[in-house]
């Protein structure tokens, strides 16, 4: 066992953690009040979004992970553009608000102030991606909130290292699944690793067997489920399927270097993270695999958005190596200065995503964000 006391929170941030977000809403109230004023801006100004204009097109449902997939099918169903628009809207403030929320509730359990915590937090908040998700494509809400999760399963399995940590990991990697299909490819390397992480495991091929099945058994059912799902749904599993083989017979060489330009750009937090990685001792970190993990995760997808030649948006891989690195953030005992740079980091995340928004393309958006700036500008202008 190699958790030590350092790595628990005290009683007072463990019964925070454990309150439900509806008896002390928090942080959560205040980011979903400005996501959904933000949200409001450019339903105010015309902007459609991506997925409801693709869904307009009567074929949305059918393109991204599992996930979205169902949510946008059921979205389909309301009747008129505004309306559904509005609604996914308001769920991707209220997850957003909620992820906000726990990541508050957890830095404070790591003995964060009241206003780092806030500071983290709203450096999330203030970041283009942040927007750019809430109000063009709530399919890449999934893919965020599933790559987050994982950061703290593997944290446990590198600080415990036990088979019931091994048993939560793999609880988790479903979601990789249900995401897309640039997730789900993770799954298999994962499994791998931890299994390979047990030293039972390395020394003996019985042990390697059974953390592996440990480990993969989840998502083995996850995909029989949503299989006998469909099927007695009478839809078609061809379908359900399509984005994932389509991403996986189109290879293709796009543009690499514009992808890895967006993640090191939009997010120069990656420094913290790879200093924990090379220099564990001097860092104070004794558990670089899970730094490794934020590093990596996000690199892998902004070569595979490219590669596989799918429609992800260049600007997902820096907010979910942003997302990745708050989630871990959370779960390390930093010194001060550490904890400082963090924030500074994060601030700049926040400044530098804003100001080379050429690295992605959707200039419709871009309008209705000058719209709207401009609409909040004049009014503050005569104060």
């Amino acid at each position: 066992m190699r958790g030590t006391a350092t790595h628990l929170p005290n009683a007072s941030s463990t019964a925070a953690l454990r309150t439900p977000v509806y008896q002390r809403p928090g942080v959560f109230a205040g980011v979903v009040t400005t996501l959904l004023v933000v949200a409001q801006l450019f339903l105010d100004r015309g902007y459609l979004r991506e997925d409801i204009s693709l869904l307009q097109a009567g074929d949305a449902w059918r393109s991204g992970g599992w996930l979205s997939q169902t949510l946008l099918y059921l979205v389909k169903g309301l009747p008129g553009p505004v309306i559904q628009e509005a609604v996914l809207s308001v769920l991707a403030s209220v997850l957003l608000g909620i992820g906000l929320e726990l990541l508050y509730r957890r830095l404070r359990a790591a003995l964060w102030s009241p206003i780092g915590g806030l500071m983290v937090v709203a450096t999330v908040l203030l970041h283009a991606a942040t927007v750019f998700v809430l109000t063009v494509d709530a399919g890449y809400i999934p893919t965020v909130l599933a790559l987050a999760a994982l950061v703290p399963a593997i944290w446990s399995m590198e600080t415990v290292g036990d088979v019931q940590s091994a048993i939560g990991f793999g609880l988790w990697l479903p979601l990789l699944l249900l995401a897309g299909p640039l997730t789900a490819l993770l799954i298999l390397p994962l499994t791998l690793a931890a299994a390979l992480a047990n030293g039972d495991a390395r020394r003996h091929s019985w042990a390697f067997l059974a953390m592996l099945l440990v480990t993969i058994l989840p998502s083995v059912i996850v995909a029989i489920g949503i299989w006998v799902f469909l099927a007695r749904a009478s839809f078609s599993f061809a379908d359900m399927l399509r984005p994932y083989v389509s991403a996986y017979s189109s290879v293709g060489s796009g543009d690499l270097a514009g992808s890895l330009a967006a993640l090191l750009l939009f997010a120069p937090v990656m420094a913290l993270p790879v200093a924990f990685i090379f220099w564990p001792s001097r860092a104070g970190n004794r558990d670089p695999v899970g730094a490794l993990a934020v590093v990596a995760i996000p690199l892998y997808l902004a070569v595979a958005r490219v590669v596989l030649n799918t429609s992800v948006s260049p600007i997902l891989p820096p907010l979910i190596l942003v997302v990745m690195f708050v989630t871990w953030l959370a779960l390390q005992r930093l010194s001060q200065v550490l904890r400082v740079a963090a924030v500074l980091l994060l601030a700049a995340s926040a400044i530098l995503s804003w100001t080379a928004t050429g690295l992605w393309d959707n200039s419709a958006w871009k309008s209705a964000l000058v719209i709207a700036v401009q609409g909040i500008s004049r009014p503050l202008a005569h104060v």
